[in-house]
């Protein structure tokens, strides 16, 4: 790489610390004249002079993050250069049992505004975005408005309102922890499969879990499907209509106490909603072929399993290691992917005196579906070139985490793309990346 280019990709990559310190510095700038204790406070604004304390007891608590994710491409023969996208949310829980007397019960509403630009959308052109900030909607939008109470002494939880079907169904949650899109809690291939919605798409429902045990849990629900909910000038767009409803099953077992816990879970969905068929034409023949559109198919399915496990636990440093595992499968008809898995963990405790770093890894892979991928060679065979062949993607990811002051996180990480686009025409490419978090 010549020395101009390493300088211009250098400060590209530099852009999203320097804008994300920029804040910060001026923040503390106005922070530090009212507190000496600035860097060790949970928030980078503070107590509000006691107002923000005096607010939660009255039942009104406020949450706000500005994040951003960097990320660029150092070696090998794709153009070096990066990308930098942003994310700002602002949430208000209003606890209900305070205000109004509703025991157990409080209303979330939150909103987020994203921009910037992707890597993987502009250069890689992979199938899951080197940064997961971005997506869903580069604007401004309502991710949240729900109501939610627990019923005979926490036994029972019910939702209802303009939620991610992510936010509950399908969570492992300690894989939130990486930059790549495939998977934040929720993974990214279901989502494509089934439809459903992750943060901060909302679609309209109601869920409902049933604790039968203290370990054992069952859950569902019913949300209207609206494929407009993530189209980037549907921010605020609140709308009943739907083309089908969500169903999602799930049932989870939590094991191992405080010590050593562990989540096992399955589940499955249905989407009511007519689906393209991948192969098939109109007519039942090989779209590919004759060129005709797919058939609708009456709905789509699929199903999941987790498990998630803490296998060393010293309680005396905090230091831990949780190692997680997740597979699922898709409707053999409509899906993108047939199936898919991904495997990793997180060592919480990384030096003495850093209990809140932590190193986390993730190897993920996404094989698609060999209908889709038949297709795609018999249209190649027809018109050369008008489609790539599609067979499988692979995600390597190693992140850092910073607790730098207990508002302010930074996130170095590295990831190996494998496959890009999963054709096989671009080569493996690795990508650095830089995730920063303030909390207001």
């Amino acid at each position: 790489m010549s020395p101009p280019r390493q300088s211009r990709l250098l400060r590209i990559l530099a852009a999203g610390l320097c804008a994300a310190s920029a804040l910060i510095c001026t923040s503390c700038a106005f922070a530090q004249a009212a507190s000496n204790d600035v860097w060790h406070r949970a928030t980078l604004t503070g107590d509000w002079g006691g107002l923000r304390t005096r607010l939660k007891q009255d039942g009104i608590t406020f949450n706000a993050h500005y994040a951003s994710e960097s990320a660029g491409i150092f070696v090998g023969p794709l153009r070096h250069t990066a990308r930098y996208t942003q994310q700002l949310d602002l949430e208000t829980l209003f606890d209900l049992d305070k205000l109004a007397g509703i025991h157990d019960a409080l209303v979330q509403f939150t909103l987020t505004y994203r921009s910037g630009r992707s890597l993987s959308n502009d250069v890689l052109h992979n199938q899951f975005s080197v940064q997961e900030l971005y997506g869903a909607g580069q604007n401004f939008r309502l991710a949240e408005l729900n109501f939610q109470q627990d019923l005979d002494d926490h036994k029972i939880h019910y939702e209802i309102g303009w939620s991610p079907v992510g936010d509950d169904f399908a969570r492992l949650p300690d894989f939130c922890k990486f930059q790549n899109g495939v998977i934040c809690g929720h993974a990214n291939a279901m989502t494509t499969n089934s439809g459903a919605h992750n943060f901060p798409t909302a679609q309209w429902g109601a869920h409902v879990k049933l604790h039968v045990t203290p370990a054992f849990y069952v859950a569902t629900g019913v949300y209207l499907d609206n494929p407009d909910a993530g189209n980037a000038n549907e921010g605020f767009n609140l709308s009943f209509k739907h083309t089908g409803e969500f169903v999602p099953v799930e049932l989870g077992w939590h094991t191992g106490g405080d010590a050593m816990p562990g989540d096992y879970k399955i589940g499955a969905y249905y989407n009511s909603a007519n689906t393209p068929d991948v192969y098939d034409d109109i007519d039942g023949m090989p779209a590919g072929l004759t060129g005709a559109p797919f058939i609708e198919r009456n709905g789509r399915w699929g199903g999941y399993g987790i498990a998630s496990q803490t296998v060393y636990s010293n309680p005396d440093t905090l230091r831990h290691l949780r190692l997680g595992i997740m597979g699922g499968m898709g409707d053999r008809a409509t899906a993108r992917y047939s199936w898919f898995w991904l495997a990793g963990g997180v060592w919480q405790g990384t030096f003495p005196g850093r209990s809140q770093d932590f190193v986390s890894f993730v190897i993920a892979y996404a094989h698609t579906n060999p209908r889709l991928t038949r297709f795609q060679r018999e249209r190649d065979s027809v018109l050369p070139g008008a489609v790539g062949i599609q067979t499988y993607e692979g995600i390597v990811e190693v992140d850092y985490g910073a607790q730098v002051t207990p508002w302010l996180k930074l996130r170095p990480n590295l990831q190996y793309v494998i496959h890009p686009g999963g054709t096989g025409k671009i080569p493996d490419t690795l990508v650095a990346g830089l995730y920063a978090q303030v909390t207001f």
